[in-house]
């Protein structure tokens, strides 16, 4: 089966990197994707990234995390099993899946070439789920 993003998903993800969108995008159309998914957060202001800091979703106050810039370096993507998954069950099949995507769009060609790409769900501390950036090469 393949998906489609909801047009909200799509407005938050073309707020970040072409290489992030076009990752998201061909990772979701796959017939191989594990699940729906929904994007929860592309470009954050300064507003939001500080609520995001007070609420505890995230560590790094403006303008220090990589969704603080335009276009946003990192996105968070949830998987959508009958509504928005919090659950690692669900984020494990669903990483290994985009990691998969990744490695064949780089391959292809179809990437910039200057980035790398990290998933916070591999992070040691603070493991964040839903979070995809791109850092520099």
């Amino acid at each position: 089966m393949s998906y489609a993003f909801s047009s909200r998903s799509l407005e938050k993800l073309n707020s970040c990197h072409g290489d992030l969108i076009l990752l998201m995008t061909e990772a979701l159309a796959d017939p191989e994707c594990p699940s729906d998914m929904s994007v929860l957060e592309g470009h954050r202001g300064e507003d939001r990234q500080n609520q995001m800091v007070e609420e505890g979703k995230s560590q790094l106050p403006w303008p220090r995390s990589r969704h603080n810039s335009f276009p946003s370096m990192a996105v968070d993507v949830a998987p959508y099993v009958g509504g928005i998954s919090w659950d690692w069950e669900h984020y494990h099949p669903m990483a290994e899946h985009i990691k998969a995507v990744w490695q064949r769009l780089q391959m292809d060609g179809k990437t910039s070439g200057q980035h790398e790409l990290e998933w916070g769900g591999d992070w040691s501390s603070f493991q964040d789920g839903p979070h995809w950036q791109l850092n520099e090469v």
